[in-house]
This record gives C-alpha cells, structure tokens and sequence, in this order.
C-alpha cells in the first residue's frame, strides 16, 4: 500500500512539474497576443480587409508582430550580453526546477541545438537489475551521480551515488531513453538493440 501511494505521489509531483511550464507557456503568449491585439487595433481599423480565413485582421497583425518581436529577441539572444543575463538567471533561479537541465538538453538536441546540457545515457547495476538511468555528474574516478527515472513519467525518480564499475554507457539520445519509461519498456528491444558499450564505465 505505501509503494503505491509512493508511486501516486511521485508520478503526480513530476507531472505537475511537466505541466505547469507548458501551461504557462501557453497562457503567457495568449495574454501577448492580447495585448498586441489591443494595441495594433487602430492600425487594424484602417485596412480595408476585416478578416483573413475568418480570422480578424488586429489579431494577424498581434501574431506577426509577436513572432517579429520573437526574432528580434532571438537575435538579441546572440550577444554576450544577453548570454551572461541567460546564465545568470540559469544558474541562479531555473538550475532550482527540478529536471529543468535535463528537459533543456533533450529540447535543444530535439531541435537540433548543441547543448552543454545532455546527459549521458547509461545502463546502472543496482541490486542485479540493470535499469536505465543519465548520468548528471562524476564525482571521481570510483563514483558518479546517476538519475534513475520512473515509469511511466521520467520526470519523477531517484539520484543514486553509483560505483562507476557499475555503469555501462548507452549510445542512446536522451529522449530514446525516456520513451523505454513512457511506453513502460516495449518496445526496448528495438531501442537498445546494439547501443550497450560492453566494456566497464
């Protein structure tokens, strides 16, 4: 009984994790383009045409001029300046949300980024189970850290402190990994299949 109110609790924990940044994601560009709406209004009063595809006219406008305003940041991004305050902020306020290094790295390399934040993907030995972990941190030459996620939500799970004889690296992307604890281990075969590094961590 308590392995499974563990479970629920956990399981409900790192979806909650999950969720909120993608609602607040979603929310915070609705209240943008509201308020671009609101602004371009008047530009918008001015064009002959109401409505394109049943859409209306201020809110075409609030979409392009979020996205312009997107592109702008995006190339304000690329400046030195910009990259100290993103560190800052990093290391100082989103490094405390838990999994948010690990779902950066898995969103950059998704899209195609380089990023300092991928994780190596490793076989752990724990009690005689080998289980699928990432590998965040080597402590020394003897020990690592290692991130065991739980199924069927990898958000949610265990640091280990690993003896390093009993890794094995995984020439998998992260994001492979988590879906072996998504689909609870079907299809793994397939996943793995010939990705195991035989020798010794």
């Amino acid at each position: 009984m308590k392995s499974i109110t563990s479970f629920i609790k956990t399981t409900f924990i790192g979806g909650l994790f999950f969720v909120i940044p993608v609602v607040l994601v979603i929310v915070l560009i609705g209240k943008a383009l509201e308020i671009l709406r609101k602004l371009v209004a008047p530009i918008a009063a001015n064009i002959p045409l109401e409505t394109i595809g049943g859409i209306a006219m201020a809110r075409i406008i609030a979409l392009f001029l979020l996205l312009l305003i997107c592109f702008v940041a995006g190339l304000f991004a690329k400046t030195k300046k910009a990259n100290a305050i993103k560190n800052w902020i990093e290391n100082n306020i989103l490094s405390h949300i838990p999994g948010y290094s690990l779902l950066k790295g898995m969103t950059e390399s998704a899209i195609g980024l380089d990023s300092k934040d991928l994780k190596d993907v490793v076989l752990v030995d724990i009690e005689e189970v080998w289980q699928i972990g990432f590998l965040m941190d080597k402590i020394d030459d003897k020990l690592s850290a290692v991130y065991i996620p739980g199924a069927p939500n990898p958000m949610s799970g265990d640091v280990f402190f690993v003896k390093n004889d009993r890794l094995k690296k995984l020439d998998l992307p992260e994001l492979s990994a988590m879906k072996i604890y998504k689909k609870f281990g079907m299809d793994a075969k397939n996943i793995v299949n010939g990705k195991i590094d035989k020798s010794s961590f």
